[in-house]
């Protein structure tokens, strides 16, 4: 039936004009409407004359010839319509006999033909229902002069009106509609290959098409009322009549619904086209609000998810101002539907997980949303934890960058937070493997910048979105970590069989918190080798033990719950999830990530024959011979020339040399591999401040400034090193800084 109905709707294109096709589509809205009319006048007994009835016939051939004039049925002729609008649909859209958009269109002409396409089925109702009132105008002229109306007959007059417009012109919007959509769609998407922006417009809304539905359903009532009542013995005309509303009725649910259903189908295309890899854009044939916001919030999506991935570089400075669209598009998207909520957790998917490839350190990721929904046959969760890992190359040592994240609420606004901060997250971790300049930074350095970062794209959310983190980087060689907590969980460690936690209090608030002073300290932390570092959200916590005697849910407050939980484990996350949800409820998103120091052994008679070479060369610089305490920490260096101790070494005898330049780069080395030591990082500061290399002295010391900001002498350090670069307003800037 579809296929028929299409078929005969090209062809009248093909014949006439595109605007005839849309006219023609609808008039099965002027013959239900006439039925209408006809019935109420034969309920109430409304007096219809010969006159009468030939008006009605001729009328309506006269105004259907005026209406396909106006929608161009001389468009062969030369005359393509009456009004601008659909003068723009008639030239631009042909039928040869298919229906399609002229290829030689000129761009700047695109944004009209949307424009009219959505305007047209709005027009051609609005034409109906002026025909109406000219049709029934010439019908009382018609029985003014050929009978004697009563008082009640104006009143049942004015109810045909009524009913007669309502059905015309509501049916012709629907019918017009559905009509135009395929072309719209079209437009749009030749509109997006030629590169020419858009703008979806609405013209109805869905609950002004039920309402329609619903008053369609009264004025059936209410003209089966007066039938019933004018006709009780007439049984024919309440059949007649029955089945002609049953027919408008069924065919007015269908419309609406296929309407409905067009535009889910859309939507369901779209996001298996950006699941596929495709660009997801959603092209939708409706007009009606919600469904343009609907469209409009999934293509804005997309467009972010595939900027992010085509061009990192040139979409950081836009991409706070992008997110925070697409999440707001993405909160009116999911309201109370899993199809929503299945967007969602398809674009959280990329943006959590380990992508880790380090050999050393061995990454574990564990997430339960609280959040469960099904879509499709399919169970999925969503919330606002995120966790994830990535190796990136920083001064040319690798490192294990990972973070545990929770964003406020519940459900879609943590998903929100989480999406915003996973986006963002990924394109850091791209631009930094793509950077040579972000490669460069300390660790410190890269961590406070990405904070600095990821806290300035949460302000501007006005504090409406919150997240706690802990955020950091973990060498691979030493099992060296470096790391921050904003608000998040303690940070455990598992040594030994037994557990205990990193931090001793809280440094920073939450990403997002507005008017709070965001003395930013990056936290340090050496694993041994078999070390296990865990870090979870609250949900590792937040435990309900049962009910007090009033009913009020007891939630656990002790901490150190976990660390007994995590003993228990052995550092199995899955088995530490189920020791959890032993002990109580979990309550809130469950997320942990861990880091496991696996280091490779070292050959215990390489490392004899080095101590004794050390301790020799020790012996050696008692005695003041610096020559042979250099050659024998020079021979040890060649034997194994990762020891660490054998640099710090040769570093101190340089230094007491005054080889300074030597001893730099060997403090330089010493200081990579251990950063730990923070006398030996000072030390190369100083170094390098005698050696007139400022830039790199103020480099160095500010790692150590990081780690611990209300150090004065620190202060006082780096304040020197920019009055000798001559930048004495920096110096007293940061002398006075609290």
């Amino acid at each position: 039936m579809a296929k028929f109905t299409r078929a005969i709707f090209r062809w009248i294109v093909y014949l006439t004009s595109y605007g005839i096709g849309v006219a023609t589509s609808a008039a099965i809205s002027s013959i239900l409407a006439i039925f209408f009319g006809l019935f109420y006048a034969r309920a109430t007994n409304f007096p219809l004359t010969e006159l009468m009835m030939t008006t009605i016939a001729i009328g309506t051939a006269i105004l259907w010839v005026a209406h396909a004039t106006i929608f161009g049925i001389f468009h062969k002729l030369g005359f393509s319509g009456i009004t601008r609008t659909v003068r723009t649909v008639n030239r631009a859209i042909v039928a040869t006999p298919a229906l399609a958009i002229r290829n030689d269109l000129p761009p700047e002409e695109y944004p009209q033909l949307l424009h009219a396409l959505t305007r047209i089925p709005f027009i051609n109702s609005l034409v109906g229902v002026f025909s109406v009132q000219l049709l029934l105008g010439a019908i009382f002229i018609a029985a003014y002069n050929s009978t004697t109306l009563e008082p009640h007959h104006y009143w049942q007059g004015l109810m045909m009106d009524v009913i007669f417009s309502f059905i015309h012109g509501g049916y012709s919007l629907v019918i017009g509609e559905i009509a135009t959509g395929s072309m719209r769609a079209e437009c749009k998407r030749l509109m997006h290959d030629k590169g020419i922006p858009f703008t979806d417009q609405a013209v109805t809304t869905v609950r002004l098409k039920l309402a329609f539905f619903i008053l369609l359903f009264v004025i059936t009532i209410y003209v089966a009322g007066s039938l019933v009542y004018y006709n009780r013995d007439n049984l024919s005309s309440l059949v007649s009549f029955s089945i002609v509303a049953l027919a408008a009725a069924i065919l007015m649910a269908y419309m609406i619904f296929y309407l409905i259903y067009s535009a889910l189908k859309d939507i369901a295309t779209a996001m298996d086209d950006l699941k596929s890899g495709g660009s997801g854009l959603l092209f939708t044939k409706s007009i009606d609000s919600e469904f343009v916001k609907v469209a409009a919030g999934i293509s804005d999506a997309a467009r972010t998810i595939k900027d992010y991935q085509a061009n990192l570089e040139q979409k950081i400075a836009e991409r706070t101002r992008e997110l925070q669209e697409s999440l707001g598009h993405i909160r009116s998207l999911k309201n109370q539907q899993d199809g929503d909520y299945f967007l969602t957790s398809l674009l959280l998917r990329p943006l959590n997980g380990n992508y880790a490839n380090n050999r050393q350190i061995k990454v574990q990721i564990f997430m339960r949303q609280k959040k469960t929904f099904e879509f499709r046959s399919r169970a999925n969760e969503i919330g606002g934890d995120i966790c994830l890992a990535h190796s990136i190359r920083l001064r040319g040592r690798d490192y294990t960058l990972f973070l545990n994240g929770d964003a406020m609420g519940k459900s879609m606004q943590g998903a929100g937070g989480s999406l915003v901060l996973g986006a963002v997250m990924q394109s850091i971790v791209e631009r930094t493997k793509l950077s040579p300049k972000e490669q460069v930074l300390y660790p410190e350095r890269w961590l406070k910048s990405v904070f600095l970062e990821l806290q300035k794209t949460f302000e501007s959310f006005d504090g409406s979105m919150l997240v706690s983190v802990v955020m950091g980087l973990a060498d691979e060689k030493n099992g060296f970590i470096y790391f921050i907590n904003a608000e998040h969980p303690w940070s455990a460690v598992l040594r030994d069989g037994k557990a205990f936690f990193v931090e001793q209090g809280l440094s920073l608030r939450k990403l997002g918190t507005l008017g709070v002073s965001m003395g930013i300290r990056v936290q340090t932390f050496e694993m041994r080798p078999g070390d296990l570092f865990v870090i979870g959200s609250d949900g590792r916590d937040d435990l309900m033990l049962g009910s007090d005697s009033s009913g009020a849910r007891v939630i656990n407050e002790d901490e150190t719950l976990f660390l007994r939980l995590l003993e228990k484990s052995g550092g199995d996350l899955a088995r530490l999830y189920e020791l959890c949800a032993q002990t109580g409820e979990i309550t809130d998103d469950f997320s942990l990530l861990s880091l496991h120091y696996l280091p490779e052994a070292e050959i215990p008679e390489l490392r004899h024959d080095v101590r004794q070479k050390i301790s020799q060369a020790r012996r050696l610089l008692r005695e003041k011979n610096y020559a042979a305490a250099s050659e024998l920490l020079l021979a040890a260096y060649e034997i194994r020339n990762e020891d660490h101790h054998i640099e710090r070494a040769l570093a101190h005898l340089a230094l007491k040399s005054g080889r300074m330049a030597e001893a730099a780069q060997y403090f330089e080395r010493y200081c990579d591999a251990c950063p730990h030591d923070t006398q030996a990082i000072e030390t190369l500061g100083n170094i390098l401040t005698r050696l007139g290399e400022y830039e790199k002295a103020v480099d160095v010391l500010t790692r150590l400034r990081i780690r611990d900001p209300k150090n004065e002498r620190l202060r006082k350090a780096v304040a020197r090193v920019y009055r000798l670069q001559g930048k004495t307003e920096l110096a007293e800037q940061l002398l006075l800084t609290n």
